[in-house]
This record gives structure tokens, C-alpha cells and sequence, in this order.
């Protein structure tokens, strides 16, 4: 039976400390490859939240653009070289490589840090209240995005992983999933598109099977 007050919230981190991730990567072209501490390197993926001094390698035609949590820095870095990931910000270490930078409001940034990692090692848990941090609302939701994609370039998809976060997190399963099949018909073979779907659609299971215990 659905409970009134609270509702389960899958938080999607990898086995290490909560606190250790401090931000998101929100597009990713070209290979560019995730060096994590005592792991191999690996295809990094859109979506994948990144720790302090984890490393990328990207290569001549890649193109990475991540969010980090703490002062809601956005940096959009292209071409070859090597990234170290910071608490707040990324330097680079191999390349000479400049990023573009812009500062997201935090209202879009805490959104974008509830978006579900593609990160294969998982774990469930933290219960919160029902409704959204500050007694956010689906009206101030929707009023907010709207607010958000007027500013934002047409290319950009900030506004929409908002959205998607703010539905899941209010349980409107309905509207997540309306909301991807819309990306999908605007974007037809969208690789990110694609990955955002599967999360967001391993997400609602897992909430569902969790109400249901």
C-alpha cells in the first residue's frame, strides 16, 4: 500500500562514500576514457557521477560537458588531453586544454544530481519525505522548467534531466516516461536519449519493488 507522507527514493551510488561525488557528467562525444583510483580505464558514459581525482583522457574529436555539485560549475571541455577531476573544478594535466565555463543555478543543479547513474555497482536506500526539498510542488516543478528551457540553448538538455529528476522524485512514473518517449520522437536514435530511458526506467522498478516490500 502507497504511503501517504513518504516514499522510497533510490539514490544511485557507487560503493564508495556518499560524499565522494562531486559531480555529473551531462554529455559525452568522441572517446573519452574514465580512469578511476585502482581500476582500469573505461568508456566513460553520459550520466556517470565523478569523484575527486578520478582522470579522463579524451581524445582529438571528444567532447565532455559535466556539472560539478558544489557551486554548480558547468564545463564543457573538446579536443585531446587529460582531465584531473577536483571538488569543485577540473584541471588539466595533459593537453593544454581550456574548457568553457558557465555557473548553473543551483536549483537546476541540485535536480541534475539525482539524475540515476549508469554505474553498475549499486546500492538502494534513504527514505525521504514525499514531497520535494523547500515543499516543491508538480506546478513549481513544471513552472521552474519552463523558466529553465527559455534560457537555456535549444541543444542543451539541462533543463529536461531537471525535469526528469523533479518527476521521479514526486513518483509521476507517468510523466517520466511521456517525457522520455518525447525526447526519443524529437531525437530518433539518440544515444544518450537511449540511456537516459534505461535508467530512468531501472529507476521506477526499483522504486515500485521497494513500495511494495
Amino acid at each position: 500500500m502507497r504511503k501517504a507522507w513518504w516514499m522510497v527514493w533510490i539514490v544511485f551510488v557507487s560503493a564508495g562514500a556518499w560524499g565522494a561525488e562531486v559531480g555529473l557528467v551531462t554529455a559525452v562525444s568522441g572517446s573519452v576514457k574514465l580512469q578511476e583510483e585502482k581500476a582500469a580505464a573505461s568508456a566513460l558514459k553520459s550520466f556517470v557521477k565523478l569523484r575527486a581525482g578520478d582522470r579522463l583522457m579524451l581524445e582529438d574529436k571528444a567532447r565532455l560537458q559535466m556539472v560539478y555539485f558544489q557551486g554548480g560549475r558547468q564545463e564543457t571541455w573538446q579536443g585531446a588531453g587529460q582531465l584531473e577531476i577536483g571538488a569543485e573544478a577540473s584541471t588539466a594535466v595533459a593537453g593544454g586544454l581550456q574548457p568553457q565555463v558557465k555557473t548553473l543555478p543551483a536549483i537546476l543543479v541540485k535536480q541534475l544530481s539525482k539524475t540515476p547513474s549508469p554505474d553498475g555497482n549499486v546500492k538502494a536506500g534513504m527514505i525521504r519525505m514525499r514531497s520535494m526539498p523547500g515543499g516543491g510542488t508538480l506546478e513549481s516543478l513544471e513552472r521552474n522548467y519552463a523558466d529553465l528551457r527559455k534560457q537555456a540553448d535549444a541543444g542543451d538538455r539541462n533543463p529536461e534531466l531537471y525535469l526528469l529528476a523533479g518527476y521521479f522524485e514526486l513518483q509521476e512514473f507517468d510523466k517520466v516516461n511521456a517525457l522520455l518517449l518525447q525526447l526519443g520522437e524529437k531525437s530518433p536514435g539518440d544515444q544518450e536519449v537511449k540511456a537516459l530511458s534505461a535508467l530512468y526506467k531501472r529507476a521506477i522498478n526499483n522504486a515500485k519493488m521497494a513500495e511494495r516490500k
